[in-house]
């Protein structure tokens, strides 16, 4: 690799001037390894200059040898989406609220630690990793319809205001949408079996999660071949604590109000012809449906420090943490969703 292109979003959660001290760093640390840099800035056209999205596929032709991305899972999204299918492979610099595909790939959260190990990452370090698809549109992490996508539409709104805020504005937004938001009917089609669900909410993720979810869920591999489907069936409102508890404790698996599938394909019909919100990795779509999800396995070349290698501390995690969720993907892995075998 002699050549590296950095993308940079400004707009990130860490602030345009801690973005520019970071790439600054970042291209210091591979010019010492003798790699030429280019900086190119995500979502801002200069007159007469090619947009990112140009100047990105002009790199990729000349024969770029790394993609850095710095940015949230948004971005991260949009710049895989140009690589998809090439040998060029991406490096993430976490800079957003979740940072999904970093955590999965055990990337350091703080992005100084990110920017020093990946630097010094060589070639032997890039895996491919699968990639999620809806009626075309791509996703790395998860694509949720229904009230999941209006909840992520208020933390899009509350950001940067502080976590009191935040919290408080989830909650009372939550209980609105709760009484409010309809279940609705739903017929999936997993492996081209017909299911039938009632619920407010699907999350389709991008490979199987495993069972703790704590801080945020995590997937135990990347390379599957196989999306996961997820959702709460219809049933009291009080039963709600005790759900949440299940979520966050790695004990929802057998509860029969959750429902949870695993499938190369997977087919989400209304009933009748209509749009539906969607959410891919936070980015908002309007998409008509039947939605048709699949898996372009091993589409994304990523490069990601060697399994083990400062897993805990990349996610802010305790050892026995860790090992609740090393239980939970051993028990994903035996087949323990047994309604996923229906």
């Amino acid at each position: 690799m002699s050549h590296a292109v950095i993308v940079v979003n400004r707009r990130a959660g860490a602030g345009a001037s801690e973005v520019q001290v970071l790439s600054q760093r970042l291209s210091e640390r591979l010019q010492e390894r003798g790699v030429t840099t280019e900086l190119i800035r995500f979502a801002e056209q200069t007159p007469g200059v090619l947009s990112w999205r140009g100047a990105l596929d002009r790199a990729l032709v000349e024969g770029t040898g790394r993609v850095y991305v710095l940015g949230g899972d948004g971005t991260v999204l949009a710049v895989a989406a140009r690589l998809v299918g090439k040998p060029t492979p991406l490096a993430i610099i976490p800079l957003g609220t979740a940072n999904l595909l970093a955590r999965d790939l055990r990337i350091p959260l703080q992005p100084e630690q990110a920017v020093d190990t990946l630097a010094e990452l060589t070639d032997d370090a890039v895996q491919s990793i699968d990639v999620g698809r809806v009626n075309g549109h791509l996703f790395l992490c998860a694509s949720m319809i229904g009230l999941t996508t209006r909840l992520a539409r208020t933390r899009e709104a509350v950001r940067g205001r502080g976590l009191l805020r935040i919290v408080l504005r989830f909650i009372s937004k939550g209980i609105w949408l709760l009484r409010r938001y309809p279940y609705r009917r739903l017929h999936l089609f997993t492996n081209g079996q017909p299911i039938k669900v009632k619920t407010r909410a699907l999350v389709i993720t991008n490979n199987p999660v495993g069972e703790v979810m704590r801080p945020y869920p995590s997937r135990p591999r990347l390379d599957t071949g196989l999306l996961g489907i997820y959702g709460i069936h219809k049933g009291p409102l009080h039963e709600l604590p005790r759900l949440a508890f299940r979520l966050l404790w790695g004990r929802w698996a057998d509860d029969p109000r959750f429902f949870h599938y695993r499938s190369e394909t997977i087919r989400i019909e209304t009933g009748r012809e209509r749009k539906l919100t969607v959410m891919n990795d936070g980015e908002r779509l309007r998409i008509r449906s039947p939605l048709q999800y699949d898996s372009l396995p091993a589409a994304l070349r990523v490069l990601a420090p060697p399994a083990g290698a400062g897993a805990a501390s990349s996610r802010g995690e305790s050892g026995p943490s860790q090992r609740g969720l090393n239980r939970g993907f051993a028990s994903l892995l035996r087949g323990r969703e047994g309604r996923s075998s229906r």
